[in-house]
């Protein structure tokens, strides 16, 4: 891409990075538009947990891992950090972000120009093990149908796009070793796509073990999958070199917005309710490194307690306790107006769908398994944060 773009002598970019793991971001000081004068780049991402977007980006041209610094980059470089927001790229292009569900923090972008919808979504994993509810009926493929509410949200996120690009890279045989590696499966995606909506879907982020055979081989399982669901979702698995035109078939909506950089509370306040100390110190552990204020309480009537006398940001919840449980937290807080919006995110080791819908309907905002995994953990939890302080 920068070499087509380069044909130019100056270049007007605007990249978009989902997050800043070193294969997503590793192209850039190669990136040929950004090197002559004159040319303006302005690189979107999303807020980091222990280094800021910019530093991210920058670092990898530290001296340790690149010859020529950041600051002989002769054009202009403009780093905005997001978090979940819609703005306006000059005046036709839409940008709306959502968090994925990765081991960083990652975002997905859905982009809209002339009444076309492009989403981009990868990095991202299921949130539940169990995509459907148990009472789905065998056709139903909505949003509302879906057991846990991230995933629900996803499926909305993508709703009516012309185009998804999503992650897809195991089967769901292959996924059960890989939970928690912060990715999709075939199914998933496919799914995901037909409960949108949306009529055409890229495969991609292709396992790097699978050879060109087993991506074809791939593609047609989606496909028939499709069929399989009386869906007219076309399937595509992303190649080398391809380019894909979306036609403009309706007028631009734009807002007048630009990109605002995400808010967090100066030191943001964690109450970890949890009876287990083993876990509890972990969890203290992992969060107290990203800077955040940790109070614990050991059951569920000491948890409404402090949250009564201090204000929090975020409640990490385990459901099992003694004298009142993760339940019967949610039903209290959610019904006092102060605490309707109380971010609440469950870890618990009951995986049963049952459980989930149940701590869905008690009100919990976030729904996690134990064990779980400590990137993820502090990915969602910095998600979490950003959208309370906005």
């Amino acid at each position: 891409m920068g070499a087509q773009l380069a044909q130019n002598d100056a270049a007007r970019v605007h990249l978009l990075i989902g997050h800043t793991h070193s294969d997503h971001i590793q192209g850039l000081p190669f990136f040929i538009p950004a090197l002559p004068e004159g040319s303006h780049v302005a690189i979107y991402g999303p807020a980091g947990v222990d280094r800021s977007f910019r530093r991210a980006v920058t670092g990898q041209m530290d001296y340790a891992y690149f010859p020529v610094p950041i600051t002989s980059v002769a054009a202009h470089l403009d780093i905005q950090e997001l978090g979940e927001e819609e703005f306006a790229l000059g005046s036709s292009v839409t940008v709306q972000t959502q968090y994925l569900n990765h081991t960083a923090p990652c975002l997905g972008y859905r982009i809209e120009a002339g009444g076309a919808v492009l989403v981009y979504a990868t990095d991202h994993e299921p949130n539940a093990e169990t995509l459907w509810r148990a009472d789905r009926g065998p056709r139903d493929y909505t949003p509302e149908a879906m057991l846990h509410a991230a995933d629900a949200r996803h499926a909305q996120f993508l709703h009516g796009a012309d185009l998804v690009i999503h992650d897809s890279q195991y089967l769901a045989a292959e996924y059960a070793q890989k939970i928690r590696w912060g990715h999709s499966t075939i199914e998933y995606a496919v799914d995901v796509a037909i409960a949108a909506s949306a009529k055409r879907l890229v495969l991609f982020h292709h396992d790097p073990w699978r050879m060109d055979v087993a991506v074809d081989r791939l593609l047609s399982e989606a496909t028939a999958r499709a069929a399989a669901a009386g869906s007219s979702l076309e399937v595509l698995a992303a190649a080398e070199g391809m380019q894909l035109q979306l036609a403009e078939h309706g007028p631009s909506s734009t807002t007048e917005r630009g990109p605002q950089s995400p808010r967090l509370a100066t030191r943001p306040r964690i109450l970890l309710v949890e009876d287990d100390d083993a876990v509890a110190e972990t969890l203290n552990a992992v969060l107290e490194d990203d800077g955040y204020e940790i109070r614990r309480a050991k059951d569920g009537l000491q948890a409404i307690g402090v949250i009564t006398e201090v204000p929090f940001d975020l409640v990490i919840l385990d459901l099992e306790m003694p004298v009142m449980n993760g339940y019967e937290v949610c039903r209290t807080l959610r019904s006092d107006k102060r605490w309707a919006t109380l971010p609440i995110l469950v870890l618990s080791v009951h995986t049963h769908p049952q459980d989930i819908l149940a701590g869905f309907e008690a009100g919990v905002s976030d729904y996690m398994i134990k064990p779980f995994s400590e990137a993820q953990l502090r990915a969602r939890a910095r998600s979490w944060l950003t959208r309370t302080g906005r």
